[in-house]
């Protein structure tokens, strides 16, 4: 059974998402974390499905969520690794080698 797996920085950056957005309201934060995390879930049906990115790592997709975050993941045979959750805004490539695995 393929599985999703979330890499250290990914759950720090869906806890740091949480915390920002819980300083207005942390039922919408809830809501943010829990859409994000049903689209990573629906990532293990369609693993293929994101944007192929050599550009910031060999073997990294990337998938625009529903809100304004956007996954960055690997697939292997067991699953979906979730490397980082990142805003949209965020200048990708300037972040640097942590979406190695």
């Amino acid at each position: 059974m393929l599985r999703l797996r979330y890499t250290q920085s990914a759950e720090n950056d869906l806890l740091e998402t949480w915390l920002f957005i819980a300083e207005d309201s942390p039922a919408a934060a809830d809501r943010v974390v829990e859409t994000i995390d049903r689209e990573a879930q629906h990532l293990l049906d369609h693993p293929q499905m994101g944007r192929q990115r050599p550009d910031l790592a060999a073997g990294i997709r990337s998938w625009p969520t529903s809100t304004p975050y956007l996954l960055f993941y690997f697939a292997d045979d067991e699953g979906i690794i979730v490397a980082r959750v990142l805003h949209h805004a965020r200048d990708i490539p300037a972040i640097g080698d942590w979406l190695r695995h």
